[in-house]
């Protein structure tokens, strides 16, 4: 602001303009409502996820009817992707480029809902198809509406900083907490191996944010979380997920010492372990490990569900019989099987999820994720090791393994997959001219 002095004699100079400078101003971070509701829906369905979906202290047959039928579960898997979904409209020329450069999640998608129309139960699978679009809806909600998919990770460890005490103290406390047939914990959860698959996610997230964060930052509670979570991994003697966690840790140290010590010399050391590894196959030393977890060679009898669903899928190997239309107790052909010697234990899942989705959508679904895989990995390996979310998919991948967790009803592990997905999607379409760079560099 300018002000002259209108006193001053003719003739003589003007004496210096006098300068107002009005103070600065603090600046504020102005959040919109589209903002901070599609955090709100993401926390609060990231809870319901981990909590609300696996009916905790219920049997796996129990659960799997109680988590499509319980009204509360239904009212929330409709209304809180709705309001995810008004979220979403704030930011729908952002929704529309993702679409258009994400194509395999949503024709995935897409195809999951065609298989409705050929399904023996087709409200069962609109039910799981509505439920998995629902849970997307919410994740993509967040993701275009905050800055980084990286704050996810302080809201997981709020949530996992309570959820890990309060699993230690129904161990404690509630019978039903521990599967006492292995015995083995079940925690807040339906069975052991949703605890292992949940302890997973937690180990990732706390290492993950120690690795992450400078020396001087670190806290203590981090490291005792992250303890928690391992301890808590080994009670539930969840083989499965405890393989997927040395997986990703074997992956993790070969890609650092890859960079540190030169591709060659890292490609000695696993040459050696590749020519070792038979050698201690060989003794009792394997056999002991997994017997240990109450594991046999034929997988704790899952080879035989795998022999039933292959025979299965070969009635429909291209369209499937329908996404979520297989292991539901009035489906006759499930009847069958549990009536049968080896499978009157009456598994609800092939735990081998490769072998559900291709039973379930074909050999059309599992190419469609295939391609979403192959194009995923491609994409990642022009942006180098800083996208960390990348760790989960690869745990997701080998726990699906030996269990039905893609796609499926209730699944937090798999809500985690398509969260870690999306959220590389999304980061990818924040840098296009990085992205660009990279490529013209690579070529």
């Amino acid at each position: 602001m300018y002000i002259s002095n209108p006193i001053a004699a003719p003739g003589k100079a003007q004496p210096a303009p006098t300068i107002r400078r009005m103070p600065a101003r603090p600046a504020v971070s102005v959040v919109s409502w589209a903002e901070s509701l599609s955090r709100g829906a993401f926390f609060f369905y990231a809870i319901y996820m981990l909590v609300g979906a696996s009916m905790p202290f219920h049997e796996d047959q129990a659960a799997a009817d109680l988590a499509t039928s319980n009204p509360l579960n239904q009212i929330i898997d409709t209304v809180v992707p709705f309001l995810s979904f008004l979220c979403l409209l704030q930011q729908r020329h952002k929704f529309i480029a993702l679409v258009k450069r994400e194509k395999y999640l949503t024709a995935f998608l897409t195809w999951s809902m065609f298989t409705i129309l050929w399904s023996n139960l087709p409200f069962n699978s609109f039910k799981l198809w509505f439920r998995i679009l629902g849970s997307t809806v919410v994740i993509v909600g967040f993701l275009l509406n905050v800055k980084s998919a990286d704050e996810a990770l302080q809201y997981f460890k709020k949530i996992f900083a309570v959820y890990l005490p309060i699993s230690f103290l129904a161990i404690a406390l509630v019978p039903a907490a521990t599967q006492w047939e292995w015995p083995a914990w079940r925690g807040l959860a339906n069975h052991k191996n949703t605890l292992g698959q949940i302890c997973l996610v937690s180990t990732l997230i706390w290492g993950i944010a120690i690795l992450y964060t400078p020396a001087i930052k670190r806290k203590k509670s981090d490291w005792l979380f992250l303890g928690a979570s391992v301890l808590l991994l080994l009670g539930t003697k969840s083989s499965t997920s405890l393989t997927a966690l040395l997986s990703v840790i074997l992956i993790g140290s070969y890609g650092r010492m890859q960079r540190r010590i030169g591709a060659f010399a890292s490609l000695v050391l696993v040459s050696m372990a590749v020519i070792v590894f038979p050698l201690i196959a060989d003794t009792n030393v394997l056999q002991s490990a997994t017997g240990a977890f109450g594991k046999d060679t034929t997988f704790t009898g899952r080879s035989d569900i795998w022999s039933a669903v292959i025979e299965e899928s070969q009635l429909h190997p291209l369209l499937g019989c329908g996404l979520g239309a297989f292991w539901v107790a009035t489906n006759p052909a499930v009847q069958q099987l549990w009536s049968t010697d080896v499978l009157s234990w009456q598994p609800n899942e092939a735990h081998e999820g490769y072998l559900d989705l291709l039973n379930e959508t074909g050999l059309i679904g599992i190419g469609l994720l295939g391609l979403l895989l192959l194009s995923y990995f491609k994409r990642l390996s022009l942006l180098g090791p800083s996208h960390f979310w990348k760790w989960f998919i690869v745990g997701v991948l080998i726990v699906n393994l030996t269990e039905s967790t893609l796609f499926r009803s209730g699944s937090f592990i798999g809500w985690i997959f398509i969260f870690a997905y999306l959220a590389f999607q999304i980061e990818q379409l924040n840098r296009p001219a990085m992205v660009s760079r990279q490529v013209a560099w690579k070529g």
